[in-house]
């Protein structure tokens, strides 16, 4: 967050400050407080900070519609009006060409900023448009999760393991499919800061950009752990 802190306080202080931003990144790395941050730097004040989510499982354009009204004057009592929109990748194709064209003709004053975390299934267009902020070096802010113990035991013990034991954690990843990238990213970080694993940190994430692309899952994690188990270094 240091190194994000630093660069939106150069924004601000800067006063070149673009009409769109795009934060990406995994979930717990910080988008929406980076985006409260920047509404202080810009000097937003309360009535001047939008915040809007998805309803339901997707982002509809009777919202987009909403937020338009909202914005369509620009700020009320400060320099900027900051509009945060909150996982932008569940725009609906209708929602996603609405905001299009209020990206492409935004009222003075207004900057928006689009927290996702799957960049590829965002319109090419509105991307375009942003300035792009990637909260990688969040990451290291990490910390391991008691309820995820077992899977770090069984990531470390990988290596060492037979083919069995290593088809094993898939079948045991696949029972959680509901939330499998969340997992997956926390794996990633457990190899990368407490196992210092650089190479197992790359599989791993070459793995969640599959599943981004709607790869097979149960085939997608044999060839990951697999793939785990022959990284030997």
């Amino acid at each position: 967050m240091s190194r994000v802190k630093k660069i939106l306080e150069g924004i601000a202080l800067s006063k070149r400050v673009a009409g769109a931003y795009l934060f990406i990144g995994p979930p717990g790395v910080g988008k929406r407080e980076a985006a409260e941050y920047f509404a202080e730097q810009l000097g937003c004040k309360k009535q001047d900070r939008i915040f809007v989510a998805p309803s339901g499982a997707s982002f509809k354009i009777e919202q987009v519609r909403d937020l338009q009204t909202w914005v369509r004057y620009g700020p009320s009592a400060s320099n900027y009006l900051l509009a945060v929109v909150e996982k932008a990748d569940d725009l609906t194709d209708q929602a996603a060409a609405a905001f299009l064209k209020t990206l492409e003709e935004p009222a003075p004053g207004v900057v928006f900023v689009l927290l996702t975390e799957r960049e590829d299934k965002m319109l090419p267009t509105i991307i375009s448009r942003c300035q792009r902020l990637l909260f990688s070096e969040g990451l290291a802010d990490w910390q391991p999760k008691p309820d995820l113990a077992q899977f770090y035991n069984d990531l470390k013990k990988l290596k060492k393991a037979g083919r069995l034991e290593q088809l094993q954690l898939s079948a045991r990843l696949l029972k959680e499919k509901e939330k499998i990238e969340e997992i997956l990213y926390d794996l990633l970080f457990f190899a990368r800061y407490e196992l210092f694993d650089i190479k197992m940190s790359r599989v791993l994430l070459e793995t969640i950009r599959f599943l981004k692309r709607k790869a097979i899952l149960r085939l997608t994690l044999d060839v990951m752990c697999l793939k785990l188990g022959e990284n030997n270094g």
